[in-house]
């Protein structure tokens, strides 16, 4: 459910660990969309030298586990009103902007869970679109930690 749903994955993050979830951003820049062709310009749809937001962050849980990462690209002309504060998460942030907003699936695939060292577990993925109207265009691609998000196996 938490990958297939086009709704809030926060508040779905939310009802699996209880409240309290946080957030840390590992980097936040911005960059030509020429440097993230593929999601700067072919998905967003922003200009080869259109600036975008490049962040990529962490979400906690109350005890700070890491329970996804997170990697998403901003463009649009009034970008600037979709980058949340560095301690404020993406979802509920965009939801109290008071902007129209529309979830667009691109993909729900089996990924490699980044933090483990050289173990590297599978995990559960999804890419999807933010669309902000006259804003702009949020890019999210999430991977779960599968200690909270555990793969189906099976038989």
């Amino acid at each position: 459910m938490l990958v297939c749903t086009d709704g809030s994955t926060t508040l779905l993050l939310n009802a699996l660990v209880g409240e309290g979830l946080s957030v840390r951003v590992d980097h936040q820049r911005q960059i030509p969309a020429a440097q993230v062709q593929r999601i700067g310009c072919h998905i967003l749809g922003a200009a080869p030298n259109a600036l975008v937001v490049d962040r990529q962050s962490r979400i906690l849980t109350p005890d700070s586990d890491v329970i996804s990462v997170n990697r998403v690209v901003i463009a649009g002309p009034h970008s600037d009103r979709l980058i949340p504060p560095p301690d404020e998460l993406l979802g509920p942030y965009l939801k109290k902007s008071g902007l129209a907003m529309k979830r667009e699936a691109i993909a729900a695939a089996l990924d490699t869970w980044p933090l483990s060292g050289d173990a590297s577990p599978e995990c559960a993925s999804k890419e999807y679109i933010i669309d902000c109207g006259d804003a702009g265009r949020v890019y999210i691609h999430e991977k779960f930690n599968p200690r909270y998000v555990p793969l189906e196996k099976d038989g």
